[in-house]
């Protein structure tokens, strides 16, 4: 078991703060006399919860954090604020913990090092950076800005990514009720009449019962199919290979190249505005591009950095930045604002992304719908060509 506890020593000068393992609160109390203290409270921990804090409930937590500090609030009390009002099991763990760490003489930024589920290494180097240069509130205000900029962006790439998802998984559904229960119906007509039958009907008509008899087959394919792509993604090499193809995909792959790009600004300007050396910036920033590809193209930026090249210098030599992000970048360099020409370019590519996902949108529906009326169209035609023979044949 794990006790926090809080003892003073022989003289009853100094307040201890700390945790312990111990396999009972008698045996922690035991091994604080063994320590030569004397506990004045001991409480056990509960085992850490898991899981992700949703990025809306991170943003509510900095901007009340940020207020309260901004009012004057000690930090230890803030926290304790903070532990009392947010709904999230997992901040209101995040937040007594952090209080107790800083009340037992750990800096805020190594508290929350304990806590990586819930405060990203973006969070803790801004923190650890106002910690030396002061002005605590205003980079929690920045820290709540960015992460609320970065929950809009991330909606809107699922938004890229789920409306041609939503229209695959349509295409699909309708295929399969045509092969599985509308076209057998004819199959079993056209069979009892005899009729020789069009290629165009004997093709619909073979793929129909290809579905039926080995469609169990087909779909342990598929999902193998996927299970290896997934386990693929997995190993360094997969994850680069799969990233760089999905940049390439037509309409998605440039709405998620630029919002990629903009978090990268992003990161790097919020980073670089509140005092963090590049190296440590890139460093921090690569884990927040979400593309793997681009991961490895930034580690190469990072080593070119680290050598002595400026960071516009190193970037161009890499063709997944983009050119905006470059040139950009080269007149911050120039003028002494990097971080400001920063901002620019992640406002820019995120009107950018908005707009794609509108194009998106706007260019998937009538395509969707042409489809469809095509299917529908082959299918029907394949279907009621033989019909004609049957009244001709009837007829006579």
């Amino acid at each position: 078991m794990r006790f926090f506890y809080e003892a003073t020593d022989t003289k009853g000068e100094r307040v201890y703060r700390g945790v312990l393992e111990a396999e009972s609160p008698q045996g922690a109390r035991r091994r604080l006399r063994e320590m030569g203290l004397y506990p004045l409270r001991l409480e056990r921990l509960r085992r850490p919860l898991r899981g992700r804090v949703p990025l809306p409930e991170l943003v509510l937590f900095m901007e009340e954090f940020a207020t309260l500090v901004e009012a004057g609030v000690p930090v230890t009390q803030a926290l304790h604020t903070l532990s009392l009002e947010s709904r999230h099991p997992l901040l209101k763990e995040a937040a007594r913990g952090v209080r107790e760490r800083v009340e037992g003489g750990e800096g805020l930024a190594q508290a929350m090092g304990h806590y990586p589920e819930v405060f990203p290494p973006l969070v803790r180097a801004l923190v650890a950076a106002a910690e030396v240069g002061g002005a605590l509130e205003v980079v929690l205000r920045r820290v709540a800005e960015y992460l609320d900029r970065s929950h809009d962006l991330r909606e809107k790439v699922r938004t890229a990514l789920l409306y041609p998802s939503f229209v695959l998984a349509v295409l699909v559904l309708v295929v399969a009720v045509l092969l599985l229960f509308v076209i057998p119906v004819f199959a079993r007509l056209y069979g009892a009449a005899g009729v020789e039958l069009p290629w165009p009907t004997r093709l619909i008509l073979g793929a129909s019962s290809l579905v039926r008899e080995y469609g169990v087959w087909l779909l342990l394919v598929l999902l193998a199919l996927g299970f290896f792509l997934r386990r693929f993604h997995q190993t360094p090499a997969g994850a680069r290979l799969l990233d760089a193809l999905l940049l390439r995909l037509p309409l998605v792959g440039p709405v998620l190249h630029k919002a990629a790009m903009a978090r990268f600004a992003r990161t790097l300007a919020t980073l670089y505005e509140g005092g963090v050396l590049i190296t440590q910036a890139l460093e921090a920033t690569r884990n927040v591009l979400g593309n793997a590809a681009l991961a490895e193209a930034l580690d190469r930026v990072l080593e070119r950095v680290v050598r002595g090249e400026s960071l516009s210098a190193a970037m161009s030599r890499e063709p997944l930045f983009l050119p905006i992000v470059v040139r950009l970048a080269l007149v911050g360099e120039e003028a002494g604002s990097l971080d400001r020409m920063l901002y620019q370019v992640a406002f820019h590519l995120e009107r950018e992304v908005d707009y794609g996902v509108k194009r998106l949108s706007s260019s998937l529906e009538p395509a969707l719908t042409v489809l469809l009326g095509g299917i529908m169209l082959v299918v029907a035609l394949a279907l009621y060509l033989p019909l004609f023979d049957l009244s001709r044949i009837l007829r006579r």
